[in-house]
């Protein structure tokens, strides 16, 4: 047990996964949900996408009509896994924070945030949702696979040790998640 919490602390402490060499830093505006915040740049605010991941949905919208008909859970249900998501990243980061962004800011996805990897300080964020236990992998996401094995290898041991939503909301978690 204590050599998976090594290494899990050390994946998490590592500095960011990211696909671009190109980072920088800019103030957190807000946490918009358990996958998405929003930052401050030159003025503007900028909707991000914590590249590689998907944590369930807080508010009622479009995706959150597409998971319950997927899942066949009940808007309750799967807006109490948002929230809890929603939450959790609330504990891990704070308006005016300084977040670094790695990734290009001017592409977008099609509820246009822009997927990027966010840490603060030595925390990976898009790393530490999956590893907590409240995102889960995108299967479709066009990160470098080395990035996807690790996210993957984080995810399995979060739902084996019932971290997060996989301890609090198992079988929700698991029929939301598609695994």
């Amino acid at each position: 047990m204590h050599r998976r919490i090594l290494l899990l602390t050390a994946l998490i402490m590592l500095p960011p996964i990211a696909q671009s060499d190109e980072s920088s830093r800019y103030p957190l505006v807000a946490v918009e949900d358990g996958d998405t915040v929003t930052i401050q740049v030159d003025g503007e605010i900028k909707r991000l996408q914590l590249d590689g991941i998907d944590a369930p949905e807080d508010a009622a919208n479009p995706k959150l009509a597409k998971d319950i008909e997927r899942t066949g859970l009940s808007s309750t249900s799967l807006l109490a896994l948002g929230q809890a998501a929603t939450t959790h990243l609330k504990r891990l980061v704070a308006p005016g924070d300084a977040l670094e962004v790695a990734g290009d800011l001017a592409g977008s996805d099609r509820y246009g945030r822009i997927p990027v990897f966010i840490s603060k300080e030595k925390l990976d964020l898009n790393a530490a949702m999956v590893a907590d236990g409240y995102a889960v992998v995108l299967k479709r996401a066009s990160i470098a696979p080395e990035i996807m094995a690790e996210l993957s290898a984080l995810q399995r041991q979060a739902q084996q040790d019932k971290r997060g939503l996989w301890g609090s909301h198992p079988e929700e978690t698991l029929r939301w998640s598609g695994l």
